[in-house]
């Protein structure tokens, strides 16, 4: 996955949310809706979602240093961390709060044709930024989206895929519970809960996603066996002992490897073995950026 094209989700994104909270925080204002104000909470949370991604690619391409020899490709997993944090707490707890305050003292939505109509302007306006981030998804993956979620690390990605979903399913709630508020205000106040309810979920999601992240994920287990059945492919390749990698950044991954070769095997052979080696590696996972290789004799 490019950078660009992961930089081209988070700006749709958050070009439309800034329009979409615009919208909802006009429509919350006159129609007096609690489901409209929480959805407004939430996307005015999503555009400083965004700018936090924006920020953590730009320091994530600063280059190594001393202190930092692998380099800053983590600071995107710690910047979409905070997105989740205020995920929760900008978007998740308001809503809730909104939602019981309103059950405690429910009063009718006004204006409710202009309520539906913002938010049906808003759901098409998501559709379109999850769409985006959603095919730059897929061009690196297969399967279920929550298996192709699962096996990358572009934060970005996660994260915009992630909050458009939420936000799709929270207008849908909102553009419902407004229906039905019609008929009883209550209906207003259980629509906000909903949303809540949906953003602990998704906040929680994507915190756990990240914790993998931070701490150190792997690659997928197929990747890790096609590595070893490379690297078996050479002659002097008596066994792998280990093989570990780490994720160090968007599409990123360090390689950890320590091979056996034949005691025959010369210095110039096992200087040709490594060199060779890193090259067949990244033809094929042009992901790993960082390639160390231990040899021992057999």
């Amino acid at each position: 996955m490019s950078h660009s094209n992961s930089t081209k989700a988070v700006m749709i994104a958050l070009t439309g949310n800034a329009l979409i909270s615009v919208m909802k925080f006009i429509g919350a204002f006159f129609t007096k809706s609690a489901s409209m104000l929480a959805e407004a909470i939430h996307s005015t949370a999503d555009c400083l979602n965004q700018i936090f991604l924006l920020i953590g690619k730009k320091r994530s391409e600063k280059e190594h240093d001393e202190l930092h020899p692998f380099g800053y490709g983590a600071e995107e997993f710690f910047w979409a961390f905070m997105v989740a944090i205020l995920l929760f707490f900008g978007g998740a707890a308001f809503s809730i709060y909104e939602g019981i305050h309103k059950l405690i003292d429910p009063h009718p939505v006004q204006h409710v044709g202009w309520a539906l109509t913002i938010l049906g302007i808003s759901i098409l306006i998501e559709a379109k930024s999850f769409y985006v981030a959603y095919s730059e998804l897929r061009k690196n993956t297969k399967g279920s989206i929550v298996k192709a979620l699962k096996k990358s690390i572009d934060v970005n990605l996660i994260v915009i895929i992630l909050e458009d979903a939420a936000a799709l399913a929270g207008l849908v709630v909102a553009f419902v519970f407004t229906l039905l508020a019609i008929y009883n205000p209550i209906f207003d106040a259980i629509g906000s809960l909903i949303i809540g309810l949906i953003l602990v979920f998704v906040s929680y999601s994507l915190v756990n996603e990240l914790r993998k992240l931070i701490v150190g994920e792997s690659m997928p287990r197929v990747d890790r066996t096609r590595i070893k059945e490379i690297i078996n492919t050479f002659e002097i390749v008596v066994h792998v002992n280990r093989l570990k990698t780490m994720a160090m950044g968007r599409s990123n991954y360090m390689l950890l490897v320590s091979i056996n070769v034949e005691d025959f095997a010369k210095g110039y052979n096992i200087e040709d073995l490594v060199e060779q080696i890193k090259i067949e590696v990244n033809q094929e996972f042009p992901q790993i950026s960082e390639i160390y290789i231990e040899i021992s004799e057999k």
